[in-house]
């Protein structure tokens, strides 16, 4: 399973779990393959000019809970051994100091976990 099937897989679970929240849902747009070259970098200028940043995380719910603002996770593929990079640590950081939750998960269970235990803060 890739990482992308993994997030497919979150996502679902998030929209099956609390439909009556699929709508405070984000997912980023600017991961991914962009291609090489010339249409590479046509790819990543659009992604820019349109709000992307380096280092924004995977998935955002964008609802308040608890002390929180949103939940932003930035996630791994279980087995991956590299980690989120520092510019993915930078975004994390900055958005824990706003005060919303943010937080790196490793799997479709870690992630579960995160989701639900944020959607239960009141």
């Amino acid at each position: 399973m890739t990482e992308t099937d993994e997030q497919k897989a979150i996502i679902k679970y998030f929209r099956t779990k609390y439909p009556q929240y699929a709508l405070c849902l984000r997912v980023s747009q600017s991961g991914g393959y962009r291609g090489a070259g010339r249409r590479g970098a046509i790819r990543t200028a659009l992604i820019t000019a349109m709000g992307g940043v380096t280092g924004e995380s995977d998935i955002a719910i964008l609802l308040p809970r608890g002390k929180f603002g949103s939940l932003l996770i930035e996630h791994k593929k279980h087995d991956n051994t590299a980690g989120p990079t520092d510019a993915q640590i930078d975004y994390i950081r900055h958005h824990n100091d706003c005060g919303n939750c943010a937080t790196v998960t490793k799997g479709i269970s870690m992630a579960k976990h995160a989701i639900d235990q944020y959607m239960s803060l009141v």
